[in-house]
């Protein structure tokens, strides 16, 4: 294996941004949950035992309306009620989903045999969360297990989708048990993901051709454990 192509997904492009965007919400937390908003920024704490739990326990109500979005949730709650769970229960617990995320993301890196790099995993959708809206079925629910399970592994993995700006359709039944389908627009400024720049500190743009022209594209970054998720938008 050479060497000198080796690279390490966790410097690869938009590896700093989340941390200046988890900066910048902690600013306007208590002491106590301000370690909440880099937690907020890697989905790691979605298949933690006490993760969702965690985040839903801020409020509760608030977390149903958020979409189970971390990062609306700490956008959203209220000064009040931020220094109601300021609690040293709740310090612990931070404290401990802190500490494994840390210890996971630290771990060495398992080689893949017959690879001089990082293994790249395009698919249409992955299902990792509900908060991130880009999928619809199986073959996301499968997607996104794929990424959670090369993050635990510790494989030098790295995801490649589409940000759909509207997702999957929602539902209701009216009192005629007629459905009714309805879509809700995706902001990716309020979901666990962050817009990858380029050496200027302007959005990374670029385009590949499609039936006979250009189409250009934006490029946003959220962090699946140890795995880097692109999402081109």
């Amino acid at each position: 294996m050479n060497d000198d192509r080796q690279v390490d997904i966790r410097t690869l492009p938009g590896s700093t941004e989340a941390d200046e965007r988890a900066t910048r919400l902690a600013w306007g937390l208590p002491d106590e949950l301000a370690p909440l908003a880099r937690i907020a920024f890697n989905y790691r704490w979605s298949w933690e035992p006490g993760g969702p739990e965690l985040f839903r326990s801020l409020d509760p109500h608030a977390w149903d309306l958020n979409g189970r979005n971390p990062v609306r949730q700490l956008e959203d709650l209220s000064q009040q009620a931020a220094i109601a769970v300021s609690t040293t229960a709740t310090f612990e617990a931070i404290h401990r989903l802190a500490e494994t995320i840390d210890a996971d993301l630290e771990r060495a890196e398992t080689a893949i045999r017959d690879s001089d790099g990082p293994v790249a995993f395009v698919c249409a959708e992955f299902g990792i969360h509900s908060s991130l809206p880009i999928y619809s079925g199986g073959l996301g629910a499968l997607a996104g297990d794929i990424l959670k399970q090369a993050s635990d592994l510790a494989l030098p993995v790295v995801g490649v989708g589409l940000l759909y700006r509207k997702g999957y359709f929602q539902q209701r039944v009216d009192r005629s048990g007629y459905q009714h389908e309805y879509w809700t627009q995706t902001v990716p400024e309020h979901l666990p993901t962050v817009q990858v720049l380029d050496h200027r500190g302007d959005p990374m743009r670029g385009e590949i051709p499609l039936n006979g022209r250009s189409v250009a594209f934006h490029v946003w970054r959220a962090e699946i454990g140890r795995v880097p998720l692109y999402l081109l938008d």
